[in-house]
């Protein structure tokens, strides 16, 4: 079926590519190409008295970078914007005469990222509210994550139908342990930091108390600061929300006006209509409207000419991973070839990391870290954490004379682990029995299908501890610190940015345009600098191909390994399937698929 699926869609590339040169040649071809030129020149504008729309819906990237193909194919997708265009536009509008207010827009449904990039986010919207102009929103329902931003509308319209979710965070972690031991997968695992709980999943059935203490802690100081955020006004208080959290939790509509969570009960054509009037087109039939992505396109075209200097931004965004690494990756190699583009370039003057990323292999971090070592000695790099930059991300950080953190940026994670996995006793089980012929003692030591002995496990122990001090000894180098300071509050421990500040992991508090800001500084740039984004998007074509051409686990691995990788990523950053083919694999990432909610 997959071969006839390949052999279809070549046809199908082969055929289009051959319409397309026939009509580019064609007198028809020249006519849809300058009714192509002509429909480009017809781009939208930005009417006097406008109101930019924010669909909360809309998915949020940290970068411009890779679209996968699901999102190319999926039925009714969300628009698609990266961070900095949501924060350039808001803080553009706020200057602009045209735009006379904001509107939050969940009518289609719920925002969802993570509180680093919200409080960017609401940041934008701050200094939009502080110019004078009006924020109205409006929502079928509202999560906590759209409260966060919404708290600071001037008036909050809620459905009648509606409701309001306000019953505190948490993160739930799976435990199959006791799975593994029924289907037999031996799992033996070598690490150092005593937090470092990544590999407990596989090894325990509830949290440690290590693992309880940490999570417990940063759940506590991220709430704290949500509840901080959301009643800066005079009607609602911390104490009110704590207590709507353990007695409500989920409210609905009148509940909500009643505690004054939101002002309006209202439906969009009410809405409508006060935009009407707070945007000064009450006589008109219709609210002007322009969404963030258009009116970025347009103000950018105007926010370019004729600058003399560029300011890279590199997006280290998603799990780190040897090679070039997939869509969704970063690609050690890939990006050190990127980073060499940046270093060559002299138009380039400054360097802003943008790290999202939970971590993953430490070879691949130590790789880019480098690149960015022998950077720093041309041109200042500064980093930008956005909402994870921890373990490997961390690492990487290191490269950067300044780092700044957004308060709720989960952070830290230094520590060091592999997994070593075997199939002895599925094997057993089946029938199936492996031998070896070696010509040494350790010849075989990455076997998969035999449980490592005590000497074998030394030696990944012994090269675990190598990396960790290493890593140690890369953040006492980067935060002038000693190496003994750093490993009291390194230990695979996490922490929230607004702590990580206290113990010297972070520099200061502020997003991406705070570190923007900064090289502007520094460098002297008075504002004459164009922002360009690496690495470039790659398109989902190349990952249909791969998906056609191979499958991601053959069936020898066994329908209980396939099991144990579907329950695997959905606790992990890691790949179950990466882990077994590379068994000799050392990570620098985050305890566990951080889901807060």
């Amino acid at each position: 079926m997959k071969k006839f699926l390949q052999q279809t869609f070549a046809s199908f590339i082969g055929s289009l590519a051959g319409l397309f040169f026939f009509f580019a040649l064609s007198a028809g071809g020249l006519f849809f190409f300058f009714m192509a030129v002509l429909m480009n020149s017809n781009t939208p504008q930005v009417d006097n008295q406008s109101v930019l729309v924010f669909n909360l819906n809309s998915q949020i990237t940290d970068s411009t970078g890779d679209r996968p193909l699901t999102v190319v194919l999926g039925e009714e997708s969300p628009d698609i914007l990266s961070l900095r265009q949501i924060t350039t536009a808001i803080n553009r509008a706020a200057e602009d005469e045209r735009i006379t207010a904001l509107f939050l827009d969940g009518s289609k449904g719920n925002i969802n990222t993570g509180y680093g990039s919200l409080t960017e986010i609401r940041t934008a919207l701050e200094n939009f509210k502080n110019s004078g102009k009006k924020i109205i929103s409006y929502n079928v329902s509202l999560g906590e994550k759209d409260y966060f931003l919404t708290s600071l509308a001037d008036e909050i319209y809620l459905n009648p139908l509606g409701t309001v979710e306000m019953n505190g965070l948490s993160s739930a972690q799976l435990f199959f342990a006791d799975a593994l031991e029924k289907y037999g997968i031996g799992v033996q695992v070598i690490r150092v930091g005593q937090y470092k709980s990544a590999v407990e999943p596989f090894t325990r059935n509830d949290f440690s108390p290590e693992s309880q203490l940490q999570t417990e802690e940063l759940l506590t100081n991220l709430w704290d600061i949500y509840t901080d955020k959301i009643t800066e006004s005079p009607t609602l208080t911390p104490s009110s929300i704590n207590n709507i959290a353990d007695n409500i939790g989920l409210l609905k509509a009148e509940e909500a006006q009643e505690l004054e969570l939101v002002d309006t009960l209202g439906y969009p054509d009410e809405v409508n209509d006060n935009l009407k009037i707070i945007s000064n087109n009450e006589n008109s039939d219709s609210v002007p409207t322009i969404d963030i992505g258009e009116y970025v396109a347009i103000t950018n075209r105007n926010n370019t000419q004729n600058v003399k200097y560029t300011i890279a931004i590199l997006h280290i965004d998603g799990n780190i991973v040897d090679g070039m690494g997939r869509v969704g990756e970063v690609g050690g190699d890939r990006m050190a070839q990127e980073i060499e583009k940046i270093r060559d370039d002299d138009n380039i003057k400054g360097v802003v990391v943008r790290i999202n990323s939970p971590g993953g292999s430490a070879i691949a971090s130590e790789l880019i870290a480098r690149e960015l070592e022998l950077t720093a000695q041309e041109k200042p790099i500064v980093i930008s954490m956005g909402d994870v930059a921890a373990s490997g991300g961390y690492w990487i950080a290191t490269a950067g004379e300044k780092i700044f953190a957004n308060e709720s940026t989960i952070t830290g994670s230094i520590g060091v682990f592999g997994l070593l996995f075997n199939l002895e006793d599925i094997a057993d089980n089946i029938g199936i029995n492996a031998d070896v012929i070696k010509t040494n003692e350790l010849a075989d030591i990455g076997n998969t299908f035999k449980t490592k002995t005590e000497q074998e496990i030394n030696i990944y122990q012994s090269n675990v501890d190598q990396i960790y001090t290493l890593f140690l000894e890369k953040v006492a180098q980067s935060r002038s610190l000693s190496t003994s300071e750093v490993d009291e509050i390194a230990q695979g421990r996490v922490w929230l940015g607004s702590i990580a500040q206290e113990i010297g992991l972070v520099d200061e508090i502020g997003g991406l345009d705070s570190a923007i800001e900064y090289l502007n500084t520094v460098l002297e740039l008075n504002e004459q600098y164009k922002i360009q984004e690496f690495p470039q998007r790659r398109n989902w074509e190349s990952e249909l191909l791969t998906a056609l051409g191979g499958a991601n686990f053959k069936a020898s691995n066994l329908d209980k390994v396939a099991l144990t990788n579907t329950i695997w990523n959905l606790n992990s950053e890691l790949e179950l399937v990466d882990i077994i083919n590379k068994p000799n694999r050392i990570y620098t990432i985050l305890p566990f698929k951080m889901n807060i909610k």
